[in-house]
């Protein structure tokens, strides 16, 4: 547990005085990510009743809000990754980021998206294993413009390698915290979610330095992996 306590020291260092930034951060994503998927829950209200068209009108439009907000998602991550690297407060700016590379990041995200999906299809823990193993796909995506969505996958793939369980017991050490968010009827969650993914951005910049001048010639990167592969080795 030292080893995830000395992330979440750094993470409430680098918060400090800059916490009402990013809680204003938080906020705002959280309302646009809310009107864009409330469409969605609207339309099913009227699911079976006699507004079916507006129903099919609400759903669809609520499900194509949903994937347009993905660059959002991203720039939310990167956000986090800014301040930490510059010390400084929140950038509402970077939120909205990934629509300067609009088809990268969603057809970047929307492919990790759906194989983590394909892998909860099958059981539940193969998903949550995907998961993890793609977990830094958006810190990688903007640290390597170079590289194509295949590319980013299988270096988050080599990077997670061996770090899946220290990823787990960093989420479930926020677990106190979370119990606690739903005594403040979730108004704590303003503040827990800034605490979360800046400790998330310490244990990405952690696992790349790791990574630094290794060679390409050494990387795994430049492996040919045919898509029967994918989900067995992201559950490595």
């Amino acid at each position: 547990m030292g080893y995830i306590n000395d992330l979440k020291d750094q993470a409430l260092a680098t918060l400090k005085g800059k916490w009402g930034s990013f809680v204003g951060l938080t906020f705002i994503f959280m309302l646009l990510m809310g009107i864009a998927t409330g469409a969605t829950q609207f339309g099913e209200i009227f699911t079976g009743s006699s507004f079916r068209t507006l129903a099919i009108i609400m759903t669809g439009s609520g499900f194509l809000l949903t994937i347009l907000a993905i660059p959002m998602q991203y720039g939310y991550y990167i956000a986090y990754l800014n301040s930490s690297r510059q010390d400084l407060p929140a950038d509402i700016g970077d939120l909205f980021c990934g629509y300067r590379q609009f088809t990268r990041v969603l057809g970047t995200m929307l492919l990790a998206t759906i194989i983590i999906m394909a892998g909860c299809f099958l059981f539940v823990v193969p998903g949550i294993i995907l998961a993890f193993a793609y977990a830094l796909v958006p810190y990688i995506m903007h640290d390597h413009p170079e590289l194509s969505a295949s590319e980013i996958l299988q270096m988050s793939r080599v990077m997670m390698k061996g770090h899946k369980m220290d990823l787990f017991l960093l989420y479930l050490s926020f677990i106190g915290w979370a119990l606690l968010c739903v005594l403040t009827l979730f108004i704590g969650y303003f503040w827990l979610e800034p605490y979360m993914q800046m400790t998330m951005v310490k244990f990405y910049e952690q696992l790349r330095a790791e990574f630094e001048g290794v060679g390409d010639e050494e990387t795994p990167l430049q492996e040919e992996v045919t898509p029967e592969e994918e989900g067995k080795q992201a559950t490595e």
